[in-house]
């Protein structure tokens, strides 16, 4: 197919669906400016931005905390 008749044929297409295909290449020319590599990467380093200092605490300590949290905040 020529791109004219391809041109021909998605001003044939109802708006719905030629809508619908300028969503579908807007999509692939955005992943193939901004490569997925990159957006991994930055996945990749906000995955330790909550891992705490130290070791996990147990729900029994967690619990404890917040005991001592509301009763400084309410006495």
């Amino acid at each position: 197919m020529t791109r004219e008749e391809l041109l021909s044929e998605i001003e044939r297409l109802p708006l719905a669906e030629r809508v619908e295909l300028l969503e579908v290449i807007t999509r692939s020319v955005r992943e193939e400016i901004q490569p997925r590599a990159r957006r991994e990467g930055t996945v990749g380093r906000l995955r330790g931005i909550a891992k705490p200092d130290g070791d996990v605490p147990s729900d029994e300590e967690l619990k404890e905390d917040y005991v001592s949290y509301l009763t400084e905040k309410y006495s």
